[in-house]
């Protein structure tokens, strides 16, 4: 039963975010219960942004390397304030998992001065990319 309801949970949030994959909708959902549990205002999906995260987690794998990209580029205007993590590991869970528990990146996810996030994820290679892009 929880299985079910878990996937049903995915399907609606994957349909209301638009584009995005399970696996991007499920670290979205991570991501905003780590804010949830933080007392932090939940993000909302960055339409806008989001082809630059998967862009950028694409650019990662193809360099087999992680690195930053330069944040303002391919975020649409109006934006104060900008804010980036990336991670590499076996799985979506893992990656989740290194983001949260290391304080700089966690401190992007709790920030409450970005008010939304676009996550792109790529996998190749067995591993999985990805990039978190915050708006404020």
């Amino acid at each position: 039963m929880k299985r079910r309801l878990a996937a049903l949970v995915i399907t609606l949030v994957v349909a209301v975010l638009g584009a995005c994959t399970p696996q991007e909708a499920t670290s979205f959902a991570r991501t905003n219960d780590l804010r949830k549990a933080a007392a932090v205002a939940p993000l909302a999906w960055n339409e806008a942004a989001y082809a630059k995260a998967v862009s950028w987690s694409q650019h990662m794998a193809a360099e087999g390397r992680l690195s930053h990209s330069n944040l303002a580029e391919g975020v649409p205007a109006g934006w104060s304030r900008l804010g980036e993590n990336v991670a590499r590991a076996g799985s979506v869970e893992e990656a989740m998992a290194a983001l949260a528990g290391s304080a700089p990146h966690l401190a992007n996810i709790l920030n409450p001065g970005f008010t939304s996030v676009a996550i792109g994820i790529v996998e190749r290679d067995g591993r999985v990319w990805v990039t978190q892009v915050f708006v404020g």
